[in-house]
């Protein structure tokens, strides 16, 4: 037969609410169930989308993560905020307008007002899985080539070295 103790305490349960002391006397009152403070929840692996429910203002808030050392975190964002619901409205590619470079896989565009040049390069592995490496060498110098090429580069690069645009 089981023996039961009489002398055990019920185990301590918390309570949200609020305490009062007037005087000697404490008053506790527990908080009513309210509405939860996030509403619309939807989960992602690594991300979480939800709205408040404040009276004020109510707010639409976005948690995303991805790796410290990941090798395109906005591509990693911006799937995790399309599996939310939430697609991004702007593309991400750069304007044609800045593009001075187009050719055998390679992009290179020319911001001016930043005094900047963004080069992408694109690989076919199936056409290079052993030779990728000289591909991109073959790249890098086809760069070096065709930027010299370039009436607006050559301008920002002679203003750049003869003082005329600083920062």
């Amino acid at each position: 037969m089981a023996q039961t103790n009489s002398n055990a305490k019920p185990k301590p349960h918390k309570v949200r609410g609020t305490g009062t002391y007037v005087g000697d006397e404490f008053t506790f009152t527990p908080y009513e169930q309210g509405e939860p403070a996030q509403r619309n929840v939807k989960t992602t692996k690594g991300g979480k989308v939800y709205e408040t429910s404040s009276e004020k203002k109510p707010l639409k808030v976005a948690y995303l993560t991805c790796a410290a050392d990941a090798a395109d975190p906005w591509n990693e964002y911006t799937s995790q905020l399309k599996k939310l619901g939430i697609k991004p409205q702007k593309p991400v590619a750069q304007p044609d307008s800045l593009r001075v470079v187009k050719e055998l896989g390679l992009e290179c565009w020319l911001d001016e007002k930043k005094n900047m040049v963004t080069f992408t390069g694109t690989i076919d592995l199936l056409k290079h899985p052993r030779d990728w490496q000289a591909e991109v060498l073959r790249q890098v110098q086809l760069v070096v080539r065709r930027l010299p090429a370039s009436d607006r580069f050559n301008k920002m690069i002679n203003l750049i070295k003869f003082g005329g645009t600083k920062k």
